[in-house]
């Protein structure tokens, strides 16, 4: 088992409640002014119009596209994404949400790190029954959607990107916090599994440069 294995949006949970006990209750919070992204990464993906839908998950948000996938739903589990990165970025924000705890109890992330993640499983499990012990301390998931994505490497079966999460504090849902993390997704057994994150997501104040919006959404806090 890894040491320290930690999530990437473990940083949601974390950084949400030090969000809420460092800003008055009372206080509108500002959103950050969306950053312009780099052009290549702009251009990088083209999305069909209207193809992406978002679909809640026990408070989470998750992508559904018609072109890249998923094209199987079981309720727990969402596999089928086509082999480009197109269905890489989709794969990763959807299993990424399943696996992380915050989309539900271990019904929902015990079968997403079995069958569609590849690394240290064990470890990343054992990981996440801690951040589930976490939440309940803290009174609950927050309401979390990925928002934006960066790619940072693109091969054939191998893609890296950045993603940009914005979640909501469950015990003050007028709060808001942006978290960016690094997520590794490879394609193995004809679907892409997500790589076992070893890094935790990091609470920002602005849009880092570079970012796209993912399609649906907007990169800003609220």
């Amino acid at each position: 088992m890894l040491a320290g294995i930690v999530v990437l949006l473990v940083g949601l949970v974390i950084a949400s409640a030090v969000y809420a006990d460092s800003h008055d209750p009372a206080r509108t919070v500002a959103s950050a002014a969306p950053t312009a992204p780099d052009a290549a990464a702009a251009a990088g993906l083209v999305w069909l119009p209207g193809d992406v839908r978002w679909f809640s998950l026990q408070g989470t948000m998750v992508p559904l596209s018609i072109a890249h996938g998923p094209s199987t739903n079981d309720g727990v589990t969402a596999s089928g994404f086509t082999h480009d990165p197109h269905g890489a970025v989709l794969a990763a924000v959807n299993i990424l949400t399943r696996s992380s705890g915050l989309a539900g109890d271990e019904s929902v992330y015990g079968p997403a790190i079995a069958r569609q993640t590849t690394g240290d499983v064990s470890g990343y499990l054992a990981s996440i029954r801690g951040v589930r012990a976490e939440l309940a301390q803290r009174g609950g998931a927050p309401a979390t959607v990925v928002v934006g994505y960066r790619l940072v490497e693109v091969g054939v079966d191998d893609v890296r990107l950045d993603v940009l999460s914005r979640s909501a504090n469950p015990a003050r849902p007028s709060q808001h916090a942006l978290i960016t993390g690094t997520a590794r997704v490879r394609w193995l057994e004809g679907d892409w599994r997500l790589v076992v994150p070893t890094g935790a997501g990091r609470q920002v104040d602005q849009v880092p440069p570079g970012f796209t919006p993912m399609p649906g959404q907007h990169l800003a806090a609220g």
